[in-house]
């Protein structure tokens, strides 16, 4: 039986369009990274055989920079041909992430101190 994410990958792939392309990429990602690394990273674009990633943290960078070509064959054999060629990392935008403050490593607390 094949997964529904290699079968619409394919599917898409036909459309020739940038816009399902990253739909389905994003929609996907949780499954192609796992949930631990979904949950810091994101991909933000997809064009010209390159992904484009951002990350709440250096940590999490690292950790996908080491896994580049893995990653291009984990998302080319999901799309059902070669969809990129090339990941870059960009950096997050500032403000709020989203993520609570428990998972992001970047976050620092104020310290009020009490008046005597």
């Amino acid at each position: 039986m094949e997964r529904a994410g290699e079968f619409l990958g394919r599917a898409v792939h036909r459309l020739k369009r940038p816009d399902p392309t990253f739909a389905w990429l994003t929609s996907t990602w949780p499954a192609l990274v796992g949930q631990a690394l979904a949950a810091h990273t994101r991909p933000v674009r997809c064009e010209d055989d390159r992904l484009e990633l951002t990350s709440d943290a250096k940590a999490w960078q690292c950790q996908l920079e080491t896994m580049q070509s893995e990653l291009c064959n984990r998302i080319n054999h999901a799309w059902g041909g070669t969809l990129i060629r090339e990941v870059k990392f960009i950096p997050a935008k500032p403000g709020p992430s989203g993520i609570r403050h428990e998972a992001d490593n970047e976050y620092k607390p104020f310290i009020h101190r009490r008046r005597a």
